[in-house]
């Protein structure tokens, strides 16, 4: 929870509060009041506008100075203390929890407020995108005083019998998990606050560029909020939150596309990507071109081994850019399901005739470029007939392989991943199939032609 809807939410419980405190003690109540906070009156709707009609035209220190002098005596700074006579008192436990939240946001916010402000001695045109968070040690304090926050109010709650161990709503399930309310707040409060962090981090970057200085503080803050985070949780809860809530699981559920995993199925494929993403460290420049290419094989053996040979195709297919495009298509002109994956297959097909026909000894030259020139014109004409109206917006991107076969080449399947995704601090594989194509010697020209020079 932010600072400012803390303090809101914190002013709220303290006015009822005092009002449960005046209800319970009508000696410390304003003169003017009393009477309607007397126990066994009854009161009816004249009487609160009319008590309220006195109160407007009762001097305002009066009430300030008794409401103030209520709560000298219930000893603010002394929390255990208070929350002991707030118990005493008959105080439902989310109200105490509330009061107490406030107290310690208060200790701690003036600081945080302080860190965070800009520099006062940098004049204001050059103040744009500026933090005092910039600073490393300004940084380093306010994370201090994130995690002391943290503690201060899991082992105050803990210690008065204060933990909210309801379970949460079934949005904050699906969320956080089993988490009771208490410890969803207190994550809540931990996000909060690294979310603020991290929009300042990317807010300082030059024109929206991630420089690898700006990299690693997006990485520093997502260590960090996982120590603190460590901090409330137990190993299960993390690790249950983190499959709910992590960049890894964003990061895979923009790809999924139309693949439907089940809750075992997505537990295999993020444990894949973690592995993979784990070797970057979020930056894709991190290894070398070799080393990707082994880590996206072992990511890749790891899903076929867990999904099975058929939903990994389906899981690979859905992920890729070019049958993401075609889904897209096929349901703006209202084409049936099916559709898609017909499209999508004839590039396989298309594959396996041009190859067969690249290696077939008994075909010259001409007549193997002849017969791949009728493959793609026929592959063409056949993805019309399949897609109608969305025919035409898919051959933009087919051109790029069927003028390929078009001019004399064979193409085949050379990998099962077509590039990685990140988000700057994850990343994970993605797509379908990469191809490779072989090219037929160019024909020989005619006696006397005049041959252009190859550049």
């Amino acid at each position: 929870m932010k600072l400012s809807a803390v303090l809101l939410a914190g002013s709220v419980a303290f006015n009822a509060a005092l009002v449960a405190l005046f209800v319970s003690r009508p000696d410390l109540t304003p003169p003017r009041l009393r009477n309607f906070f007397a126990p066994g009156e009854s009161t009816s709707a004249a009487d609160i506008a009319t008590a309220a009609a006195k109160a407007r035209t009762s001097p305002p220190a009066t009430i300030n100075k008794a409401g103030t002098e209520a709560w000298s005596r219930l000893s603010p700074t002394d929390l255990p203390g208070l929350i002991a006579k707030l118990k005493a008192a008959g105080y439902p436990a989310s109200v105490i929890r509330s009061i107490i939240a406030m107290q310690i946001d208060e200790r701690y916010g003036p600081r945080m407020r302080e860190l965070s402000s800009p520099d006062p001695n940098i004049p204001f045109w050059k103040m744009s995108n500026v933090s005092g968070l910039s600073d490393p040690a300004r940084l380093a304090e306010y994370y201090q005083l994130v995690r002391e926050r943290s503690n201060a109010t899991r082992d105050l709650f803990k210690s008065a019998g204060l933990e909210d161990n309801t379970a949460g709503s079934v949005a904050q399930q699906r969320r956080f998990g089993n988490l009771s309310q208490g410890k969803i707040e207190q994550v809540q409060r931990i996000l909060d606050d690294y979310d603020d962090l991290t929009r300042q981090a990317r807010a300082l970057t030059q024109n929206g560029v991630t420089l690898p200085e700006d990299r690693e503080k997006l990485l520093y803050l997502e260590k960090e909020k996982h120590a603190d985070l460590a901090s409330v949780l137990s190993p299960a809860e993390l690790e249950d939150f983190e499959l709910r809530s992590s960049p890894i699981t964003q990061l895979l559920s923009n790809h999924f596309g139309t693949f439907h995993p089940s809750e075992a199925e997505f537990r295999s494929l993020f444990s894949a990507a973690k592995s993979f993403s784990d070797q970057f460290g979020g930056n894709l420049t991190a290894v070398d071109p070799e080393q990707r290419r082994v880590l996206q094989q072992q990511f890749d053996q790891q899903v076929a081994g867990a999904l099975g040979a058929e939903r990994y195709a389906e899981y690979r297919r859905a992920s890729d850019r070019d049958f993401q495009q075609l889904v897209q298509l096929t349901d703006r002109n209202n084409l049936p399901a099916d559709t898609a994956i017909q499209a999508y297959n004839a590039r396989a097909t298309v594959a396996d005739e041009s190859t067969r026909i690249f290696n077939d000894a008994s075909l010259s030259v001409d007549q193997k470029r002849a017969a791949l020139q009728m493959l793609a014109q026929n592959t063409r004409s056949q993805l019309l007939a399949t897609l109608g109206n969305a025919g035409p917006a898919y051959l933009k991107t087919a051109d790029t392989w069927l003028s390929r076969i078009e001019s004399g080449s064979a193409m085949s399947p050379s990998g099962m991943n077509s590039g990685t995704s990140s988000n700057g601090t994850a990343v994970i594989p993605f797509g379908g199939p990469s191809w490779s194509f072989r090219s037929l010697p160019r024909a020989n020209p005619p006696p006397g032609a005049v041959v252009a020079p190859r550049n």
